[in-house]
This record gives C-alpha cells, sequence and structure tokens, in this order.
C-alpha cells in the first residue's frame, strides 16, 4: 500500500526538522544527491533513508568522511560506527530500523475476556515483568501516551490468563507535533497471541485521534517487528542507522 502525497509530505517536514534541516530539503534538488546536515555539536551520527533521499546528520569531519561512501555502506551500521569512532572513539551504535508509516487504523477486536486500560500502574506491572533490553526497545518508559490490555476475567481458554493479568502494552513519543512514534510490549508469557496487535491498533486509533501520523521502527535483526508492522497496515518509507557519540 503506498501513501498519499500529504503524508508523504508530512513526513519529510517532521524529518527535516528532526535533522535541522529547512522545511523543503526534502522536495528539492537531485535526489540523487544526498544531503548532508552538519552540526558539529551534534550527540549522534544518523543515516537516514526516507522515500527517495538520503541525509547523513553529524559533525562536520564524519559528515566529509562520509562523502567517499555510498549510501548502501551508510546505512550499515558497522559503517556508520567506524566512521565515527574515527574521531570519537567512545562512539557506540545504536543500530538500524527500518521505518513504517500508516494512514488508517486496523480494525482490530479486544479479545472476549480482556478489556483496554489506561492506568499508569499496569504499565509499570508489565514492565516489571519483562526483561530490561525488552523495555528499552518498547520506549514505553519515556511514552507520553500508554495503553494496555488487561484480562478483566479469568481465561477458560487459557489457563495461564488470569484475571487482572496484564498482557501487552503500546506507548507513543511524539517528534515535532506531527508524528507517533508508536512501541509495543507484551508479557512474556503471552506473545505470540495477538495481544500486542490488538493494543498497536488502540495505539494507532488514538493518535490519529490527535491528528498524528503513527510511525513504526523495526530493528534490522527483528523481522517479527517487521511482520507486524506490515500485520497492521503500516507502509515501508525508509531506514535509520544511529550512533550515539561519547
Amino acid at each position: 500500500m503506498s501513501l498519499t502525497e500529504q503524508t508523504r509530505q508530512i513526513v519529510k517536514l517532521a524529518w527535516s526538522r528532526m535533522l535541522r534541516l529547512e522545511d523543503t530539503a526534502l522536495d528539492l534538488g537531485d535526489p540523487s544527491v544526498r544531503v548532508e546536515a552538519v552540526e558539529d555539536d551534534a550527540a549522534a551520527v544518523t543515516f537516514v533513508r526516507l522515500f527517495d533521499r538520503t541525509v547523513i546528520f553529524g559533525p562536520s569531519e564524519v559528515v566529509g568522511d562520509a562523502r567517499r561512501l555510498d549510501d548502501d555502506l551508510l546505512a550499515q551500521e558497522r559503517t556508520l560506527l567506524d566512521l565515527a569512532r574515527a574521531h570519537h572513539g567512545g562512539a557506540r551504535a545504536l543500530g538500524a530500523a527500518q521505518l513504517f508509516y500508516c494512514e488508517e487504523p486496523p480494525q482490530v477486536s479486544p479479545p472476549a475476556g480482556v478489556a483496554v486500560s489506561f492506568e499508569p500502574e499496569h504499565v509499570a506491572e508489565l514492565m516489571a515483568a519483562c526483561p530490561a533490553d525488552d523495555v528499552a526497545g518498547s520506549g514505553l518508559a519515556d511514552a507520553v501516551w500508554a495503553a494496555t490490555l488487561v484480562a478483566d476475567r479469568a481465561s477458560p481458554q487459557d489457563p495461564q490468563i488470569a484475571e487482572e493479568q496484564v498482557l501487552s502494552a503500546a506507548g507513543r513519543e511524539v517528534w515535532q507535533q506531527m508524528i507517533a512514534q508508536l512501541g509495543v510490549l507484551s508479557h512474556p508469557e503471552h506473545r505470540g497471541r495477538g495481544h500486542g496487535r490488538c493494543i498497536a491498533a488502540v495505539a494507532m486509533e488514538e493518535a490519529f485521534v490527535d491528528g498524528l501520523i503513527p510511525q513504526w521502527r523495526a530493528a534490522l535483526e527483528n523481522p517479527s517487528s517487521r511482520r507486524a508492522a506490515i500485520r497492521l497496515g503500516f507502509t515501508l518509507a525508509g531506514s535509520q542507522t544511529t550512533v550515539v557519540l561519547e
């Protein structure tokens, strides 16, 4: 499914502002020429592919060194890390992820016996039950909005689900007042049963109500995240590779 031109323009505008570019920077010029965003006190180096454009953001010395490399190489985490460490020895990789966007929420209803909760204690309970790496990857700790899927009664079909069991959660961060960066976390004992998809659909619906475009970032080493995005109706629009400087 392709994205409308209006959605594409909003996404490009949001990323232009995040990368400290002019609002029209991703619309003007030759698409085959990489856009350079130089910020000498940048805390990170980022390479972004978005639709038909590519951007390198970071200190001038790293951006200058990147000119000798093609886009496919810069999109690789190892390449970007080596470039950064040539000038910033303490640089560390944050990883590479595919960027997905969506224009309408999927028609997904919670199964019988579960309910949507907006209580912060349910989010905290779920995070406490999940591995720290999963919690960090979901972004729930920094989410400005979050909801959970909670069993409101014990399940006769699944004896592992007890009353008041928190099954999954979704949260969002807002980027440039235009994009809702979504994250989903499911209880380790209840994964693979569609609970994450249900609460993600709720988060998408709420994002649209608030006038935001949902964004899904799928780490390259996590193919299940990519499959989840596609099942939810997201469209692949690009990728992001980031290295944090010391």
